[in-house]
């Protein structure tokens, strides 16, 4: 299906043959990151999640995955859809991609519940995409940062890697 068409940009369903066409773009082809896409691609082929992917003039630019009821992350388990791994690659940025691709993840995320939720790691790499929330709309779901899943009790020790998070919510209706 198609979600979005520009002069420039398509927003559409992900396909079996944009795996290795992600790995390109993202100038990794290792096995686990063709193993980490093709397992994802399972997920869409299961009907647990929609992948959406970006194009821009022809190339790759972005992809995310909705989890229709999300086991990850601060909401995981409850029955809500999630946004995971949204992806907009460094040349493709500033040009509303990653709110295309998150328009089109919310309106599908609509047919199943009244709120969608993420969670946004809180070191520097992640800044765009903080940023990107905070402008559409999602707050945070009030019981703190996450590490590994788990809230961070006060005073907890965690690095500030990938599995530091915040779970951010938006109601849809």
């Amino acid at each position: 299906m198609i979600y979005w068409q520009g002069e420039d940009i398509l927003i559409r369903d992900m396909e079996e043959s944009d795996v290795s066409g992600i790995c390109r773009a993202d100038g990794e082809e290792s096995e686990d990151n063709i193993r980490y896409f093709d397992k994802q691609f399972g997920h869409i082929r299961e009907k647990a999640c929609a992948g959406l992917i970006a194009v821009c003039q022809g190339e790759i630019a972005g992809y995310v995955y909705l989890y229709y009821q999300c086991k990850w992350g601060g909401m995981g388990n409850q029955g809500y859809p999630g946004v995971v791994d949204l992806y907009v690659w460094d040349k493709f940025r500033r040009r509303g991609i990653g709110h295309m691709l998150m328009d089109a993840a919310e309106q599908i995320a609509a047919e199943y519940s009244g709120l969608v939720y993420l969670d946004v790691g809180l070191n520097s790499e992640f800044g765009s995409a903080q940023r990107l929330y905070a402008k559409r709309g999602y707050i945070p779901d009030g019981k703190g940062c996450y590490y590994e899943e788990k809230v961070c009790g006060t005073n907890a020790v965690c690095r500030n890697s990938d599995e530091l998070t915040l779970c951010l919510v938006k109601k849809l209706r």
